[in-house]
């Protein structure tokens, strides 16, 4: 399979489009994470604050009706970048996502958007 078709499978781009992700420290263990989405073509300034930038991301997509739950997760070195698979679930349907960036957390946040826009399009 070529990486472009691998990349239109698992990360096909959709209605949720990732602009920007930031993470500060917040209190205790915590994160506060600002985020730049694009949804359809409206662009959104979100804010969440969670034990993790994932956790802040999917608060986030279930703040737009748009959660998934992440199944399992894997992560694998790719040259200088992490690539993040999940297996998310969305009202009993399942999808395989991929995202890549330069640290596992930015990956995987990738990855639930790709998730999130697959099962999205299977239910409409």
């Amino acid at each position: 399979m070529s990486a472009a078709r691998f990349e239109g499978a698992y990360a096909p781009r959709g209605t949720i489009a990732l602009q920007q992700l930031r993470t500060e420290p917040g209190p205790g263990d915590s994160v506060h994470c600002r985020a730049t989405l694009t949804v359809g073509q409206q662009p959104l300034h979100l804010e969440a604050s969670a034990f993790g930038a994932i956790g802040a991301m999917s608060e986030m997509l279930y703040g737009l009706g748009a959660g998934v739950e992440i199944v399992s997760l894997y992560h694998q070195r790719d040259g200088r970048q992490v690539a993040a698979y999940l297996r998310c679930e969305r009202d009993g349907r399942q999808c395989w996502a991929y995202g890549l960036a330069d640290t596992g957390d930015e990956a995987t946040v990738r990855a639930l958007i790709s998730a999130a826009n697959q099962l999205h399009r299977q239910s409409a």
